[in-house]
C-alpha cells in the first residue's frame, strides 16, 4: 500500500513539475507575444521524448531565459542542444505555442565518446544506448569523410550478408576496418574501392569459403592480390600464418 502511494505521489509530482516548467516558460516569452497581439499562457513540448527529456528541454529554456526574448529565439536556443536535431515552433491561437522536438539519430559511435548522424555531424546524448553501433574513428574535421566512406563500404559489405564493426582513418590518411566476424582489413591510402573489391573477391573465393572463421587479417595494400593472415595455421598448409592471393 505504501509503495502504491509513493508511486502515485511521484507520478503526480512529475505532472506538476512539467506544468510548473510550462507556466514559467510562458512567462519568458509573454512580453513579446503580448506585443504581437495575444497573451501566451501555455507552452507544450511534443515529440518522441520521455518525461526526463521533456523536463530537460524546459530546464534548458529556463536557464537561457535571459537570452530568449520571444518565440523566434526558442528555435535557435534549442537547436544548440547537442542531442536535438531540430525543432519546429508553432504559435497556436489564442494563447499557446507548441515546440516539436526531433532527436538526433545516431548512425555510429565517433572516437569512443560521441555519435555521428547520417550526415557526419558529431553530437552527444545522455539518452542514447546503442551497443550495436559501429565504431568510427578519425582525426578532428574528418567526421563527414569518415561517415561517407563508412556508408559506402557498409552497403557493399552488407550485400554479402556481413557487417562492419569498426572503421578507422588514421593520421596518415590510411583506412582500415574490422568486420562483425572479427576480420581486420587494411586498405591503405589509395584506390580504396578497388582494394575493397579485392577483399570481397577473397571472401567469396572457393578456397577460403570454409576457412573464413580462421582469418585474422587481410591486407589489400598490394598492386595485385592480398595477403591473408591466419589465427592458426589451417590444416593442409605447411607455411607460415600468411598466404598471398
Amino acid at each position: 500500500m505504501m509503495a502504491r502511494r509513493l508511486l502515485r505521489f511521484v507520478a503526480r509530482y512529475k505532472v506538476l513539475l512539467s506544468v510548473a516548467f510550462a507556466v514559467s516558460l510562458a512567462g519568458v516569452v509573454y512580453a513579446e507575444t503580448r506585443e504581437q497581439g495575444f497573451d501566451l499562457s501555455y507552452v507544450a513540448i511534443t515529440g518522441n521524448l520521455n518525461e526526463a527529456q521533456r523536463a530537460e528541454v524546459y530546464r534548458y529554456l529556463l536557464a537561457c531565459r535571459d537570452h530568449v526574448h520571444g518565440i523566434s529565439d526558442i528555435k535557435q536556443a534549442l537547436d544548440e542542444v547537442p542531442w536535438i536535431e531540430h525543432v519546429d515552433v508553432l504559435r497556436r491561437w489564442p494563447n499557446r505555442i507548441t515546440i516539436s522536438v526531433y532527436e538526433e539519430q545516431p548512425i555510429a559511435l565517433w572516437n569512443g565518446d560521441a555519435f555521428l548522424d547520417d550526415e557526419g555531424r558529431v553530437f552527444t546524448s545522455p539518452w542514447i544506448s546503442a551497443p550495436g553501433l559501429a565504431h568510427l574513428s578519425g582525426p578532428a574535421g574528418t567526421e563527414r569523410e569518415v561517415m561517407e566512406q563508412y556508408q559506402q563500404l557498409a552497403r557493399a559489405l552488407g550485400r554479402t550478408g556481413r557487417s562492419m564493426s569498426s572503421l578507422v582513418l588514421d593520421a596518415r590518411g590510411a583506412w582500415e576496418f574490422t568486420t562483425s566476424g572479427g576480420i581486420h582489413v587494411m586498405l591503405g591510402k589509395d584506390d580504396i574501392m578497388d582494394r575493397f573489391q579485392r577483399f570481397l573477391q577473397v571472401l567469396g573465393s572457393a578456397g577460403l569459403a570454409q576457412r573464413i572463421a580462421d582469418i585474422k587479417q587481410i591486407d589489400t595494400r598490394y598492386g595485385n592480390g592480398v595477403a591473408v593472415s591466419w589465427k592458426e595455421v589451417p590444416s593442409g598448409l605447411s607455411v607460415a600464418k600468411t598466404d598471398n592471393y
